[in-house]
């Protein structure tokens, strides 16, 4: 199945981490990959975590993050790519003062897609301000991690 998805299309999700925007679904790539642009505000990022079941690549588009992989700490600046591979605990924060804009991979599709989809809030206005991270949900993303082989870890230090 070929398909082109216009700038801006796409259902928005967003959390306390960043708003995430799906580029290209299960659904759509036959259950190949899932893509989606992550917009990451200051502070934004989620914890450290393992996919079990799910190679994870990001391409800093705009800004600069710090990356975890394995127990090394990276500054990945727009135009870097990461590969992360199965089983490798990682984790990305935004440390500087302007959103960070990241295209991010999964493959094969499926697992984290339905994780998004039942964590995150859907949006329609990408300016809201983001979701509280309050215990509803940690216990979501907590819930929704075993049935999808994400491995959630507490924070490094």
């Amino acid at each position: 199945m070929s398909f082109i998805n216009s700038a801006d299309t796409g259902p928005t999700f967003f959390g306390p981490a960043m708003y995430t925007t799906f580029r290209a679904t299960s659904a759509e790539t036959e259950g190949d990959y899932f893509v989606t642009e992550g917009l990451v505000p200051p502070g934004g990022g989620p914890l450290p975590h393992i996919h079990h079941n799910q190679v994870e690549t990001f391409y800093i588009v705009e800004g600069q993050v710090e990356i975890l992989l394995g127990d090394q700490v990276y500054e990945a600046k727009a135009g870097d790519f990461v590969h992360v591979s199965k089983g490798t605990r990682h984790r990305f924060i935004n440390r500087s003062q302007t959103t960070a804009k990241l295209i991010i991979t999964f493959v094969p599709a499926g697992d984290i897609e339905q994780f998004f989809r039942e964590v995150f809030e859907q949006t329609t206005d990408r300016s809201a301000p983001p979701q509280p991270l309050d215990d509803a949900f940690i216990q979501r993303r907590l819930a929704a991690a075993e049935r999808y082989d994400l491995e959630i870890l507490p924070p490094e230090g």
